[in-house]
């Protein structure tokens, strides 16, 4: 017994002395703490800055300046935080509609709160934010007020018409913009009146409008120079029964025509497949800067 005891015993101080490395190694998991966000809201000056409706679908969070992630909203995630650190939290959109391509938007300022993280806690935050005030705003059509910005060009066979509540098609306030078209009327195009000079070098643009359709559109730039024009399509908008929210990055376009002196921004649906009735309805259009 004492043989076997001997023989045991160095295979007993192997396996005590590799338990412990491996507790060494492979520490506990830290527990984290959590905050939840359910929405980003948006709040405006609507004499200055229009409407306040957004599509903000994304966080992305710091934590005492440094990046935890960017994350779909409604959203529940964990922070290895503990006691008082400062949040900040940047609005995130969906560039062009893409789901693949999300940025924080640059013309919405950050929240920012000083959270006491408290292990296994749920945080819940409820942002809101606002315009920056160094974003302008080149053209704002809510369709409330009187004065003709948007009409259709040369090449349209039809118009942009003004609806009014109790329209089951009015987005908000009193009034939208609709356009049909048909088996005999197959093109719309409607443009701004004006001609806005925008900036070059990368300077973010963005077209930004509430929208419903049952037919895909176009939305383009017309960029014009001391002699000629050129029209660039930016994107096209696929139908939607349900009213969307567009934000449309216009950089590309104005910062690849140097030699344009100004542009004009197009909505134009083509009645390809000979349907029936298609329409667009349009609202809360904004060009910013």
């Amino acid at each position: 017994m004492n043989k076997i005891y001997k023989l045991l015993l160095p295979f007993g101080l192997i396996l005590i002395l590799l338990t412990s490395s491996c507790e060494l190694y492979n520490p506990a998991e830290p527990v984290p703490s959590y905050i939840h966000i359910e929405k980003i809201g948006l709040t405006t000056d609507y004499s200055t800055q229009g409407t306040n409706s957004s599509n903000i679908s994304d966080a992305w969070v710091y934590v005492d300046e440094q990046l935890i992630g960017c994350f779909e909203l409604p959203v529940t995630f964990p922070v290895l935080s503990e006691g008082s650190h400062t949040v900040k939290i940047r609005p995130g959109i969906k560039v062009n509609g893409i789901a693949s391509n999300r940025a924080p938007y640059p013309f919405y300022s950050a929240y920012e709160q000083v959270v006491d993280f408290q292990v296994g806690k749920i945080i819940t935050l409820s942002p809101t934010v606002t315009y920056l005030p160094s974003t302008n705003f080149a053209l704002m059509q809510d369709f409330e007020t009187v004065g003709v910005t948007i009409s259709p060009t040369i090449n349209s066979d039809t118009t942009l018409q003004e609806i009014a509540s109790p329209n089951p098609n009015v987005f908000e306030g009193t009034k939208s913009g609709i356009a049909y078209v048909d088996a005999s009327r197959i093109f719309f195009e409607c443009a701004t009146v004006a001609k806005y000079t925008l900036p070059k070098g990368g300077s973010p643009v963005f077209l930004e409008f509430n929208y419903k359709c049952n037919y895909e559109f176009t939305v383009s730039v017309i960029a014009y120079g001391t002699t000629a024009s050129s029209q660039f399509t930016s994107l096209h908008i696929n139908p939607s029964e349900e009213w969307k929210k567009a934000y449309i990055y216009l950089t590309p376009n104005i910062s690849g025509t140097y030699s344009a002196v100004n542009y004009k921004m197009v909505w134009g649906m083509l009645n390809s497949t000979g349907v029936d009735s298609a329409a667009m309805v349009l609202d809360n259009i904004k060009l910013v800067y």
